[in-house]
């Protein structure tokens, strides 16, 4: 496949070798980290599209003037780098510093302790990305009065000098519950295991399955908007109670593949089969998820290309700090693997009654 122009893309070369964008990058430019068979898998691709990097422009590389620029998220297990969907957002943020020439520090904060990011206090950054699940204003208005440039990942900050990068989650969401529906899986129409509330991202997913229902002429039937930390064990929980109503779903679309993986392991030891008695989606498509027994169909978002992103804007900002806001957000696509399947009966679940 190539781009509309008839130019073979980088897009295009990684999409041919499997790999993401940020990856293809780093093998053009020699990046020693990349292993033997990837290089020689995106190489191999270029060679059949006919692909030539583009000669990097001088003036577009060093960023000498910016120097430092911090990697800053709230103190919650839910959104740090040990996190398998944020690691490769900061593992992208890293790599774009590196090509810039530019050093990254990473750090911890709370907001509720009133102290600023010790990077901030001590004058050692111009620049912070922002990774936070609630972004507090006055916070951030703070460190803007301490001349730090901010790009927010993921939340936006109301009324402030900052830019907004994040994927297209409400788009995200009406694929994965469309993808559903398209199955057959109407009656009952599929459920959701959602985040926490005022977690816009989880939000703005739920939108979405809730529009492609409604575009259905459907509504989730009581009790199948469920909510999730995120994470493995309450997606476990969370699909225990919807197995428990009485009329358990045939489909559900978890609204990230962490609690998915939860979801999963529920299902196995109700003893139902996915996907033949329930289908199930997920979303991030983190590495683990083609790993899943079976493997997970998910929603993909391209998490390096978001930290990598983010780079790319706060250097901008940085450069120029009257510049006007900008909310970049980043496209998303189902990727189809063993989890979902057409509804060919009703299954029977234990103690339900007839």
């Amino acid at each position: 496949m190539r781009a509309a122009t008839g130019r073979p893309t980088l897009k295009d070369v990684a999409t041919r070798a499997g790999v993401s964008i940020g990856t293809a990058s780093a093998v053009f430019a020699g990046k020693p980290w990349v292993t033997e068979a990837t290089r020689t898998a995106v190489l191999e691709a270029a060679a059949e599209l006919g692909y030539r990097p583009r000669e990097r422009r001088a003036a577009a590389l060093p960023a000498a003037d910016v120097g430092t620029v911090g990697f800053v998220s709230w103190m919650s297990e839910m959104f740090s780098p040990a996190n398998p969907y944020y690691a490769p957002v900061l593992f992208g943020a890293q790599q774009a510093c590196a090509e810039l020439g530019i050093s990254i520090a990473y750090e911890v904060v709370d907001p509720a302790s009133g102290r600023l990011p010790l990077c901030v206090e001590r004058r050692q950054v111009s620049g912070l990305l922002v990774l936070s699940f609630a972004s507090d204003d006055d916070y951030l208005r703070r460190i803007i009065a301490e001349g730090v440039s901010c790009v927010l990942l993921e939340h936006p900050g109301a009324d402030l000098p900052v830019d907004h990068v994040r994927h297209d989650d409400e788009t995200g969401g009406h694929l994965a519950a469309r993808h559903l529906l398209d199955l057959g899986h109407t009656d009952p129409p599929p459920a959701i295991v959602t985040g926490p509330e005022g977690v816009l991202p989880a939000e703005h997913r739920l939108a979405g399955y809730r529009r492609a229902l409604a575009e259905r002429g459907l509504r989730p039937l009581p009790g199948y908007v469920r909510r999730s930390r995120f994470d493995a064990a309450t997606g476990y929980e969370q699909t225990m109670e919807l197995l428990a109503l009485p009329t358990p779903p045939t489909a559900v679309f978890f609204a990230n593949d962490e609690s998915a993986l939860g979801g999963l392991d529920a299902l196995r030891d109700r003893g139902l089969r996915v996907p033949e008695d329930v289908s199930v989606i997920g979303y991030d498509d983190i590495a683990m998820a083609a790993h899943a027994s079976p493997p997970l169909t998910t929603i993909a978002s391209d998490k390096e290309l978001l930290g990598a992103q983010a780079v790319w804007h706060l250097v901008q900002r940085i450069r120029k700090p009257d510049m006007t806001s900008r909310d970049t957000r980043l496209g998303v696509r189902p990727v189809m693997r063993s989890s979902t399947a057409v509804r060919v009966h009703r299954v029977r679940f234990p103690g339900e009654t007839a």
